[in-house]
């Protein structure tokens, strides 16, 4: 008989022999165990705790097979072939899955910026609307201070000028967010 064949025949031996053996239950559920979490690894953003109990599983199931399921060294060599390819095989499903599929319309994937794009730009013309207004300081203006104005209590800038707490002021323009006001003097 030809060398190859037995050589094959016999690693096709040892593969099954890692799937059957007393504590093949435990290798299994450790390799199972270790993808779901390595998977959850990749899905929840975290610090890592599932990440490494997947790789301790992982080593795990190769432990428990080298051990207490007696293998050999062909079978622990094949049993870390299995783990490395799954894994590769997930990692290569989620990339793929966060470029075109279901993983990147979720917010695990984002693409968008942080700071919307019209950031600044409402609120910057609610605080238009305030030029010409009056308010009463509610803190020193050195230069920064409060000023209510209505119900509302707005920061405010003198610009340069300091005002003293309680004086009457009048809102005189608006730049970058930056409500600037003067004292009013009757």
């Amino acid at each position: 008989m030809n060398t190859s064949i037995l050589l094959a025949g016999s690693a096709w031996n040892e593969f099954v022999s890692i799937f059957t053996g007393e504590f093949a239950w435990l290798t299994i559920l450790l390799m199972v165990v270790g993808m779901v979490l390595c998977i959850i690894e990749a899905v929840v953003p975290g610090f890592g705790i599932f990440g490494i109990s997947g790789i301790l599983c992982e080593v795990g199931a190769v432990v428990v097979n080298a051990t207490l399921c007696n293998g050999t060294p062909l079978q622990v060599l094949i049993l870390i072939l299995i783990i490395t390819l799954v894994t590769l095989l997930i990692f290569l499903l989620f990339v793929r899955s966060a470029r075109f599929g279901l993983l990147g319309k979720t917010s695990i994937v984002e693409n968008k910026p942080s700071i919307p794009n019209d950031y600044g730009e409402k609120d910057e013309q609610k605080l238009k609307d305030l030029i010409g207004k009056e308010g009463i300081l509610v803190t020193e203006c050195h230069p920064v201070g409060s000023v209510r104005i209505g119900e509302e209590v707005y920061q405010v800038s003198s610009k340069g000028a300091i005002i003293p707490k309680g004086d009457v002021v009048k809102v005189i323009a608006v730049e970058n967010n930056v409500i600037y006001v003067s004292k009013i003097t009757y």
